[in-house]
């Protein structure tokens, strides 16, 4: 399925779709680190419901599995689904994966613990979807969005940004 959106590269239409072989074999590559840190804040954790919203492959959930939550994920491209399922499938984890926009999503009101969006926040119609979002949260959720594009040690800018922020919040 195409994403055509004027703020993303000029409009140009993309498919995540027909990358999706070569995106299981090669977009898995966030620390473990990254992963400790999201369970350390007590987010998608055993006892929690969490649906991953643009899971791509799954790479989030099949990562985070470890940690006992409960996982739904759901992504715009059904060839992106099926790489998830098979990818969880070898790995004998019990993923609940659905090709669902996340415009379009259909799960009860209060279903979820934590919802999450990993590098795919920006492609949603948020107009549209954070009503939607807060309604599938339980009263104490949380929505959690990441975005890694944080390159202290390769750009001046963001490493002087990040002294910064050091400085003031160590």
């Amino acid at each position: 399925m195409e994403i055509i959106d004027d703020r993303i590269d000029a409009g140009k239409a993309f498919d995540w779709g027909r990358t999706s072989e070569e995106y299981a074999k090669y977009r898995d590559i966030y620390p473990e680190e990254f992963y400790k840190k999201i369970a350390d804040r007590g987010l998608c954790i055993e006892g929690q419901k969490v649906l991953d919203l643009g899971t791509g492959t799954g790479v989030l959930p099949r990562n985070m599995y470890k940690y006992g939550a409960e996982w739904t994920g759901t992504d715009i491209s059904q060839e992106q689904i099926e790489q998830a399922k098979k990818l969880a499938a070898a790995s004998n984890m019990k993923i609940d994966f659905q090709a669902i926009p996340a415009e379009q999503l259909d799960y009860t009101e209060g279903s979820f613990d934590v919802i999450t969006a990993c590098q795919c926040f920006w492609y949603f119609d948020h107009e549209k979807v954070m009503p939607e979002l807060a309604g599938l949260l339980k009263s104490d959720g949380r929505m959690l969005i990441l975005y890694m594009a944080w390159l202290p040690y390769e750009d001046r800018i963001a490493g002087a940004s990040e002294e910064l922020v050091l400085k003031y919040s160590p």
